[in-house]
């Protein structure tokens, strides 16, 4: 493998988030040992575009944690993380300058420098850091479409190891890596650009079975604000895709994941981190 291939396998599962459908919530999280978030503590790896796939799901996503583990040793410690996810309906469009992560606290009514304004969309709270509460722990009150029904993540990540967060409480949860050029660099060792590329998802293992699929193509580019990005837009393949992931896996259980592309690349789900499917959303997809 070379060496450009090595660094964007890298960034695949740094983003894995975004990986194989639209519409990601996450449902569980376990935060840092002793901590305090200082209000919202914004999780930039999570970030995620979405495109092609639905008006209620299409657009740029940030996301937040919010929790108090500084009693996390006594017998009063009671476990609650709380989860949101801010959608602004304007692609590739953040709440926040090129090459800088600010705290999460004041996303929500932000204005995206694309254009567009972020409101809070899919809230999680986890009461539990040994139980995968899944679809469960959503709050089911928002967000809704235009006949007031809940509308529904098709993809639900379960995180059990704590990510790099951006947090004005404690920057010492930041990464050693403090701005997006310096991630490129260490992305590309030999000066290359990810600007144009694509790949053929050809293949995806599902609890340790292999499925030939139509090729699905995903896309990678460094955008206007110097974030690295994985693009994934419908297309006609998608069903192919999904209807493998609904015959093949269990309805908001956990999966396990591999996928195969076209080049010879594996890439398997990131230690810490776990996907359900929700059959119900993905299923309109599928036809």
């Amino acid at each position: 493998m070379s060496s450009m291939q090595k660094k964007i396998t890298r960034l695949f599962a740094a983003a894995s988030t975004t990986l194989l459908v639209a519409s990601c919530g996450y449902s569980d999280y376990p935060g840092h040992p002793a901590h305090n978030t200082h209000t919202e503590a914004y999780v930039p790896a999570w970030n995620t575009v979405i495109s092609g796939w639905d008006a209620d799901w299409d657009g740029t996503y940030v996301y937040t944690v919010d929790y108090n583990h500084q009693k996390w040793m006594k017998k009063d410690y009671q476990f609650d993380v709380k989860i949101t996810s801010y959608r602004n309906v304007v692609q590739n469009s953040y709440p926040h300058r090129p090459n800088v992560f600010p705290s999460g606290a004041g996303f929500e009514g932000a204005t995206g420098f694309a254009g567009g304004t972020f409101g809070s969309y899919w809230i999680a709270n986890d009461m539990d850091a040994d139980v995968d509460g899944g679809l469960d722990n959503f709050d089911q009150s928002q967000p809704l479409d235009a006949d007031g029904n809940w509308i529904e993540p098709g993809l639900i990540l379960v995180s059990s190891v704590p990510e790099q967060e951006v947090d004005g409480y404690d920057w010492d949860l930041q990464s050693n890596i403090k701005n997006a050029s310096q991630l490129l660099g260490s992305i590309i060792d030999n000066g290359g650009s990810i600007n144009g590329l694509n790949l053929g998802l050809n293949a995806v293992t599902l609890n340790n079975q292999k499925f030939n699929i139509e090729t699905f193509n995903i896309g990678f580019s460094t955008n206007g604000g110097g974030q690295n990005e994985i693009l994934i837009k419908n297309q006609p393949s998608a069903k192919s895709l999904i209807n493998t992931i609904i015959a093949n896996t269990q309805d908001l259980k956990r999966a396990e994941l591999k996928l195969h592309f076209d080049n010879g690349m594996e890439i398997a789900m990131p230690k810490g981190l776990a996907v359900m499917f929700n059959h119900k959303a993905l299923a309109k997809f599928a036809k």
